[in-house]
C-alpha cells in the first residue's frame, strides 16, 4: 500500500508545484506559460503580471497606479524618461504576454455576460415568461411543489427589481450592489454578491426598524417578534454563458 501511495503523492506534490508556480514574471523573458499555469490567478493578477514584463523593461507607465505599484514594490523597477518607450519584448515575453491578456479578457467577457444574464431573468420574471424563468431555476427547482415554486419565483422577482444591476460595482472579480430599507417593523437588506462565477442573490432581516428603537418599544404596543425573522439566499452560476440557478436557501 505504501508503494503504491508514495508516487501518487510525488505526482500530487509534482502537479500542485507545476501549476501555481507563477507569482511574478521574473523568468516570462525566457519561459512560455500555458493556461494551466495561470487558471488560478485573478483578474488582478493576470494584469499586474502582464505589466510586469513592460516594468522589467523599464518601462514609463502612463497609468499612476501602476507606475506606483512597481516603484513601491521593486527596487529593479527604475523607470527610463530618456527612452521615449521604445522597448522590444523577445519571443516568449510576447507570447506570455498575450496569454496572459487573453485570460484577462476572458475575465472582462465573464462580468459583461453576468450583467447581461442578470437583465435577460429580470425581463423573463417581469414578463411571467415562464419558458424563460424555468431555463434558469428548473434543475434546483425540480422537485419543489407548486406553490414552493411560486413563491421563489416571486422572491427572485422581489429581490432583482430591488437591485440596480447596472449599477453593480466591481473590484478584481467580485460585484456587489446592496441596499437596505426600513418598512416599519424589520430593517432589511437586499443584495447581490458576485466572485467570478458565482452569484448570489439575498434578502435577509438583520434588525428591528428604527420606529422600535425606544426601550419602551417591546413591552406594549406592538407585534414585533424575533422568531418572525427571515433570510434567504440564491446561489447562481453561469454555466456556458448561461445563468444557472445552482441551489436555494432559507432559514427564519
Amino acid at each position: 500500500m505504501k508503494n503504491i501511495l508514495l508516487p501518487l503523492i510525488i505526482i500530487f506534490a509534482f502537479t500542485q508545484n507545476t501549476f501555481s508556480q507563477i507569482k511574478n514574471c521574473s523568468e516570462c523573458d525566457s519561459k512560455k506559460y500555458s493556461e494551466k499555469d495561470i487558471n488560478h490567478l485573478s483578474l488582478l493578477e493576470l494584469k499586474i503580471l502582464r505589466n510586469e514584463i513592460f516594468a522589467r523593461h523599464q518601462y514609463v507607465f502612463k497609468n499612476d497606479r501602476l507606475k506606483d505599484y512597481f516603484l513601491n514594490k521593486y527596487d529593479w523597477y527604475k523607470p527610463n524618461y530618456k527612452s521615449e518607450n521604445k522597448i522590444e519584448l523577445n519571443n516568449f515575453e510576447k507570447e506570455n504576454s498575450c496569454l496572459f491578456l487573453k485570460k484577462e479578457n476572458e475575465k472582462v467577457e465573464l462580468k459583461k455576460t453576468i450583467i447581461k444574464e442578470l437583465e435577460i431573468f429580470l425581463t423573463s420574471l417581469s414578463e411571467n415568461d415562464t419558458s424563460k424563468i424555468n431555463s434558469v431555476i428548473s434543475n434546483a427547482t425540480k422537485d419543489f411543489n407548486i406553490e414552493h415554486k411560486n413563491a421563489v419565483i416571486t422572491e427572485l422577482k422581489d429581490i432583482l427589481t430591488k437591485i440596480n444591476i447596472k449599477g453593480i460595482h466591481w473590484y478584481n472579480e467580485n460585484g456587489l450592489y446592496k441596499i437596505t430599507t426600513d418598512d416599519g417593523y424589520f430593517l432589511n437588506e437586499t443584495s447581490i454578491k458576485i466572485k467570478g462565477k458565482e452569484i448570489i442573490l439575498s434578502y435577509k432581516d438583520i434588525g428591528h426598524s428604527e420606529l422600535l428603537s425606544d426601550e419602551t418599544a417591546f413591552d406594549f404596543g406592538n407585534s414585533y417578534d424575533s422568531i418572525n425573522e427571515y433570510s434567504s439566499w440564491y446561489t447562481f452560476e453561469i454555466k456556458s454563458n448561461k445563468l444557472v440557478l445552482i441551489e436555494h436557501q432559507a432559514a427564519g
